[in-house]
């Protein structure tokens, strides 16, 4: 039986990060990878600046540099009826960053490798866990045919939403399907503001497009459950909140089976991130829908949180992991609220989500400072609950205002009844999430620690894992 401090289940991005991050800590990483071809995966590509700011702190800064990726300034939001374009851009000389899949994951799976004290295994999967307590845990994993045990002081669960590491854990989830996400590459020529995302909303589906390396953009078509790319080509007025030259280029890539990419969309959130010495991270601890593209500026996040907590409660790794549950909270709180949010209001057809449509673009419209915000939470700039709800707020004051407008683009006041009745439920627990995480931060500001550093009595997380072994 072999003994190493971290063992990481999952070579992605939110993986990649941690193993920086723990390494740069002094912990002897294992970090397994499944070895899943990466270029068939439609998977995150789009990356935040609060995302690339983190890369760099963990010291990927030469990866991001050398990637060929494409500045992201902001999105392009084009509504569909009425017809109008809003850019929301970044803050003022921020910028994103946008590349396939591959060519993001796999030069941060190579930098990671050369790490001191990182030792990458390759199609490799933990295939049970046999312990697990706040002293370390005892797991079994699957190399080249060949079964390995391995104790660990921490057991790192970075291996996505379905994440099988989660399920070994006993850790609740909770786990609802949205829809289908379909995926065809065009020429980038064909978006209108090369240097943002883009949304096309409020048509009989939503799709997002970025481009995602010279000359070739991604769209992305989200259809109902049980779609395939049969579906589109067989009712093309699906796509009609497509611009006509766009629409055209993902018909004709439509008819390039290879090109064409599936993947299911999910709500997937657990119960706990945490549970003895293992942790959740990234998709495997919240996953949400895709349209606001923060699935990996928010795995970069939780790997620098867990590196500070660790860091904050050196020889004490359960205190380190709660302090970790409680830091992430509250941005991917927000972020799952937002996500949801968002898809409603952009792909829902009901009288009541039209009129918050409207309300969005009567808000973008009126109040720069409005689209600011609304940046800030979709980047992921901003983690406060309390501020989402106040933009909720406004977004339904602008779609009363867009009703009483005179060129009537928001509605008749008929529109009032479903407005209040479908944004009601979110409303509601958007706020009482809100109120829930200040009580949590109020909490946490007079709550006494239960540990210190000289009751645990151990100066490295080395020595703590030789006490604890």
């Amino acid at each position: 039986m072999g003994d190493t401090e971290v063992v990481i289940a999952g070579g992605g991005p939110a993986g990649c990060a941690v193993a920086a991050a723990l390494s740069d800590l002094g912990w002897s990483v294992l970090l397994l990878d499944a070895g899943v071809d990466r270029h068939k995966q439609l998977a995150g590509e789009l990356l935040h600046p609060p995302g690339v700011r983190d890369l760099r702190a963990l010291g990927f800064g030469d990866v991001v540099d050398g990637w060929a990726a494409h500045p992201v300034r902001g999105f392009a939001v084009r509504f569909h009826a009425p017809a109008r374009t809003l850019v929301l851009p970044y803050g003022r000389g921020v910028t994103g960053l946008s590349l396939e899949h591959a060519a993001l994951t796999l030069p941060l799976l190579e930098s990671v490798s050369r790490r001191r004290g990182v030792t990458v295994c390759t199609r490799a999967r933990v295939t049970a866990v046999e312990h697990n307590c706040e002293r370390g845990v005892r797991l079994r994993y699957s190399h080249e045919g060949t079964e390995h045990t391995v104790h660990a002081r921490l057991l790192v669960a970075a291996d996505g939403r379905a994440s099988p590491v989660r399920r070994m854990l006993g850790i609740a989830e909770h786990h609802q399907r949205l829809s289908t996400m379909l995926g065809v590459t065009v020429d980038s020529a064909c978006l209108t503001h090369p240097e943002h995302g883009h949304q096309f909303v409020g048509g009989a589906v939503h799709a997002l497009a970025y481009t995602i390396q010279p000359g070739v953009a991604r769209v992305m078509v989200d259809l109902p459950l049980g779609s395939t790319a049969q579906t589109l080509k067989e009712q093309p007025e699906l796509l009609l909140a497509l611009p006509s030259r766009l629409r055209e280029a993902v018909r004709q890539a439509l008819e390039q089976r290879p090109a064409v990419r599936m993947a299911s969309n999910d709500d997937w959130l657990a119960e706990t991130v945490w549970m003895g010495s293992a942790v959740l991270v990234g998709d495997a601890a919240a996953c949400c829908h895709p349209l606001t593209a923060s699935g990996m500026a928010s795995c970069f996040h939780d790997a620098r949180a867990l590196q500070e907590s660790l860091d904050r409660y050196p020889g004490h790794v359960a205190r380190a992991l709660e302090h970790y549950a409680h830091a992430r909270r509250p941005a991917q709180r927000t972020r799952v609220a937002l996500a949801s949010a968002l898809y409603s209001a952009f792909a829902r057809q009901d009288e009541g989500m039209h009129a918050l449509r409207m309300g969005l673009l009567h808000y973008w419209e009126h109040s720069p400072g409005g689209a600011r915000a609304s940046m800030a939470l979709l980047s992921s700039e901003e983690p406060r609950m309390r501020v989402m709800a106040r933009e909720y707020l406004r977004v339904v004051a602008h779609a009363f205002a867009a009703m009483l407008s005179p060129n009537g683009t928001g509605g008749s006041l008929r529109s009032a009844a479903p407005l209040l009745r479908s944004a009601g439920p979110p409303l509601r627990g958007t706020v009482a999430s809100a109120v829930e995480q200040v009580g949590s931060w109020l909490h946490r500001r007079v709550r006494r620690p239960v540990y210190t550093l000289a009751r645990a009595g151990w100066a490295s997380p080395r020595r703590a894992f030789a006490s604890n072994r």
